[in-house]
């Protein structure tokens, strides 16, 4: 392939200047034609189609899209969280947005067209979306359901995994992949239970590059999620919860979680802290008869923290500190999301045994957190103490 030569003529004029006498060449600048999206309306005036959109279409003028396609009002997804882009040409100045839900309602904030807004629905909840401008409102009503596939736990894989849980701290290259040949020569898996063994797979090939140092560890955690949060199996589902534990989306993790620990530190996490423990302290009480008999590998930083909220929970201060000594030795370089973690559990720790310097201080570092209730419960106690 080569190049050829492409050209045009320039129109010349004659300058109206003073002299009369140099020649400038001049472009005629291209007129911009504004196209309405709903109907064959069209324009070179951008504030005649402003007016257009607002007196015919009004109703249409402000409007959700998902991938480039307008959302109806009642929408179901089965991608979580749901990624949404406000839409709102005719309005440079944007339009109030508010989110309602049963866990939680939103204060409304300004949207300007083409901004995102994230949402992250429970299973089979309605979450309201209310677009509004003056006096004129637009709600969508958006739910996420779940897809489920199922996935037999066999004894083979049972098996597979529990020389996994307890063989992965000296594993080499060559044991990772001899656990993936493992998972995937067992007889009779069905198309969906060889994606589950895939995951489970990545999940734990995850874990060992994390221990080896290696940055590419992300990749192989976030797939693992991403195929086995399809599962209702108690192995999938509780990787898929660790796994939001992880990335602190910690109001994503199912309140209906068969794991209690999990599930109540989970609850720590996501809700403010009392006055008193006495009632996250009956949660965990109450978990003490529930059982599921599953068991997974996770980084020892984690465990360690979990440890730390536990004995924080029971009222030991100072134990549940040790715990979080040894976490803090312990997080992978780089995670900045169990970073946050740990400091906002000292926060918590320092706050509820009365140490207001150690409070102040971690509660500084909380508060430049990326996780919105860590970073808004220490700008409170910083503006009090």
């Amino acid at each position: 392939m080569g190049y050829a030569k492409y050209s045009e003529d320039i129109e010349r004029t004659h300058s109206q200047n003073i002299f009369g006498t140099r020649l400038d060449f001049q472009v005629s600048p291209p007129i911009q034609h504004h196209r309405c999206p709903f109907c064959s309306f069209e324009t070179t005036a951008k504030d005649l189609l402003e007016t257009h959109l607002l007196q015919v279409h009004r109703d249409a003028a402000i409007f959700l899209e998902q991938d480039d396609r307008i959302v109806p009002d009642r929408a179901v997804f089965c991608v979580r969280p749901v990624h949404l882009k406000i839409r709102c040409p005719a309005l440079p100045n944007g339009i109030s947005v508010s989110v309602t839900s049963k866990f939680k309602t939103a204060e409304p904030k300004n949207f300007k067209d083409g901004k995102l807004l994230v949402i992250t629905p429970h299973d089979e909840e309605v979450v309201l979306v209310m677009l509004s401008i003056d006096v004129f409102k637009r709600e969508y009503a958006i739910s996420f359901k779940k897809r489920i596939f199922q996935a037999r736990l066999s004894a083979h894989l049972i098996e597979r995994v529990n020389e996994a849980n307890t063989g992965i701290g000296t594993w080499s290259w060559s044991d990772v992949s001899r656990f993936e040949s493992a998972l995937g020569k067992e007889p009779g898996l069905s198309g969906d239970e060889d994606r589950h063994r895939h995951g489970i797979y990545e999940y734990y090939h995850g874990l060992w590059l994390e221990q080896n140092q290696k940055p590419e560890y992300v990749r192989h955690l976030e797939k693992a999620f991403e195929v086995l949060r399809d599962y209702d199996d108690p192995l999938a589902l509780l990787i898929s919860s660790y796994f939001l534990y992880r990335v602190n989306g910690f109001g994503s993790i199912s309140p209906r979680l068969p794991f209690p620990h999990l599930r109540h530190v989970a609850n720590f996490f996501a809700t403010s802290l009392p006055n008193d423990l006495e009632e996250l302290q009956s949660g965990e009480a109450e978990a003490e008869g529930e059982y599921v008999p599953c068991e997974i590998a996770i980084a020892d930083a984690d465990a360690a923290l979990l440890d730390s909220v536990r004995e924080f929970l029971n009222g030991q201060f100072d134990r549940a500190l040790q715990h979080c000594d040894a976490a803090q030795q312990r997080i992978t370089s780089g995670d900045d999301q169990a970073q946050c973690r740990v400091d906002f559990v000292r926060f918590r720790i320092n706050r509820q045994a009365k140490r207001a310097a150690e409070a102040r201080f971690f509660a500084e570092r909380a508060a430049r957190s990326n996780v919105e209730l860590f970073r808004n419960e220490a700008v409170k106690f910083l503006k009090t103490h």
